[in-house]
């Protein structure tokens, strides 16, 4: 339980006049074996597509060594369980940018004006349980809200997931 992923919201829905709150929402994930491994990362998506996940693991239970360091994410075929994405609304911390990350998740190029990416606006979240989503095929880029234009500089995500490690 100590390494599920849990998240709880509510969300308002559907136009003032009719809107209606759904509260209590929520959604988990519990890791199936030893090899469900944390990843996290201060993520900078770039203008130009490239892996969301890279690096190396959380540290788990056992530890690791004096001298050593995390274990790597070393296959791209890993499978992603439970992922978290959260545009900072900055391009490092401190400097604001209004600009949106897109996210495509079938290996191809993320672009900002194709139909078949997610858009996660400057300061907005989104998560997820995909099914079949693998490390090397999760790609981001930067662009202008709503797919208006190309974005350019840097937007820092907050990324964390579960992976697969088989």
């Amino acid at each position: 339980m100590a390494d599920d992923a849990t998240m709880t919201l509510s969300a308002v829905i559907l136009p003032t006049e009719i809107a209606h709150t759904l509260g209590s929402l929520t959604m988990a994930y519990a890791p199936a074996d030893a090899n469900d491994k944390w990843f996290y990362s201060l993520v900078n998506v770039t203008a130009s597509s490239g892996d969301l996940i890279a690096g190396n693991f959380l540290c788990d239970s056992a530890g690791v060594a004096v001298g050593s360091s995390n274990p790597a994410i070393r296959d791209a075929s890993d499978l992603v369980r439970f992922l978290f994405i959260k545009n900072t609304g900055t391009t490092d911390g401190s400097s604001s940018t209004t600009r949106s990350v897109y996210v495509c998740f079938d290996g191809g190029t993320a672009a900002y004006n194709t139909g078949d990416v997610l858009e996660i606006g400057a300061g907005e979240s989104w998560y997820g349980k995909p099914t079949n989503a693998l490390v090397g095929n999760i790609h981001a880029v930067t662009g202008n809200r709503y797919g208006a234009s190309a974005g350019s500089g840097n937007i820092q995500c907050i990324v964390a997931a579960v992976i697969d490690d088989s």
